[in-house]
C-alpha cells in the first residue's frame, strides 16, 4: 500500500470516528433532556411524552408482563414502592383506602420495585392483609430508568393520555393525595 492510500485512509478513519462521537454526544443531550422532561413535572405543569409507556413494563402477581398501555383507557395513579420502608406502607394505606371509591374513575397501580424477582414473602403479605389494591412488581428496574426517581416511594398522577400531572417523592399528605386523584379524573 503506498504512502499516499495509508495517508488517506487514516484521515478517513480520523473523520468517521470525529462523526461518530458527535453523532453519540448529541444523542446522549437528548435522552438527557427527555428525561429531565419528566422528573421535573409539577401539579401546575402538565408534560406530555407520547413515549411514556415505552420501555416501562412491570408484572402481576401471577408473573404475567404489563405495560402502561394496558391501562390506557383512565388516569392512573401510580406508586412506585420498596418493602423496607415504612413510608411505602404509609402511602399504600392511602392507596387501600380511596381504591373502592375511585377504582372505577383511575387505576392505582402499585408497584414495588426493590426485589429482584416477585417475592413470594411480599406477595403472602399483601394476600394476608386483604389489600384489595391490586399490586405489581418491576423486578427489571425498568421504572428506575424511565422516570429517574431518587426516593422511594415515589408516586405519579397521570392523566388518561398519558400526561403527568404530579409526581411526588417520599411521602404524601391525605389531603394532598384525595387533591391528586381529583386532578386526573377531573372532579372538582
Amino acid at each position: 500500500m503506498s504512502k499516499k492510500n495509508i495517508i488517506i485512509l487514516t484521515v478517513a478513519i480520523i473523520i468517521f470516528l470525529g462523526a461518530l462521537a458527535l453523532f453519540l454526544y448529541a444523542n446522549s443531550l437528548d435522552s438527557g433532556n427527555k428525561s429531565e422532561n419528566i422528573t421535573n413535572s409539577t401539579l401546575n405543569q402538565s408534560v406530555t411524552d407520547s413515549s411514556i409507556t415505552k420501555g416501562f413494563y412491570f408484572y402481576d402477581i401471577d408473573g404475567n408482563k404489563l405495560n402502561l398501555d394496558d391501562f390506557s383507557d383512565k388516569p392512573i395513579a401510580m406508586l412506585f414502592w420498596k418493602s423496607d420502608d415504612a413510608n411505602s406502607y404509609e402511602v399504600i394505606k392511602l392507596f387501600e383506602k380511596y381504591y373502592q371509591d375511585y377504582q372505577n374513575s383511575a387505576y392505582f397501580l402499585v408497584i414495588n420495585v426493590n426485589e429482584p424477582d416477585i417475592d413470594l414473602e411480599i406477595v403472602e403479605n399483601v394476600k394476608a392483609a386483604k389489600f384489595q389494591t391490586p399490586m405489581y412488581f418491576d423486578t427489571d428496574l425498568t421504572a428506575h430508568t424511565k422516570y429517574q426517581y431518587q426516593k422511594l416511594p415515589y408516586l405519579i398522577f397521570m392523566e388518561e393520555d398519558g400526561t403527568i400531572s404530579n409526581e411526588v417523592s417520599e411521602t404524601i399528605t391525605e389531603d394532598a393525595f384525595t387533591a391528586n386523584l381529583d386532578l386526573i379524573i377531573h372532579n372538582y
